[in-house]
């Protein structure tokens, strides 16, 4: 019964505003193939750099510069409309999902208010009775 209603919810959420910008986003970020190898170059970027560092000493100036230019790269992905839209998109589904989540758990645990007053903060408690 409860995994039913979970089915339900998921396919209530994929209709969602949030879901269906989310698969547009992703949809545009899949063709936009610049796009795409710019996030490539980025990754590539962050795991070479990450390599010197575990295998090299490397100056403060090169340290620097790595992260001006890993910067600039981040900024101009965010601003492509491709790359920055699946961005802000996913962010935005994160955020609606954990409100969802936040709603159903909230419910549980009012529904589920142990005995004998305890407010469920272990931290102000001088033990379970």
């Amino acid at each position: 019964m409860v995994e039913d209603t979970a089915r339900r919810l998921a396919e209530e959420l994929i209709k969602s505003e949030y879901a269906q910008k989310l698969i547009a986003a992703k949809k545009a970020y899949d063709e936009d193939l610049e796009a795409q190898n710019m996030v490539q170059e980025y990754i590539d970027m962050q795991n070479k750099f990450q390599n010197r560092l575990a295998t090299e000493d490397v100056s403060e100036e090169e340290k620097d510069k790595f992260y001006n230019d890993i910067n600039d790269l981040n900024n101009t992905i965010k601003a492509r409309e491709s790359s920055g839209g699946l961005y802000r998109s996913e962010s935005d589904f994160n955020e609606y999902m954990q409100s969802v989540y936040g709603i159903i758990s909230t419910a549980v645990q009012n529904a589920i208010v142990p005995d004998g007053g305890c407010s469920g903060s272990c931290s102000s408690c001088g033990g379970c009775h």
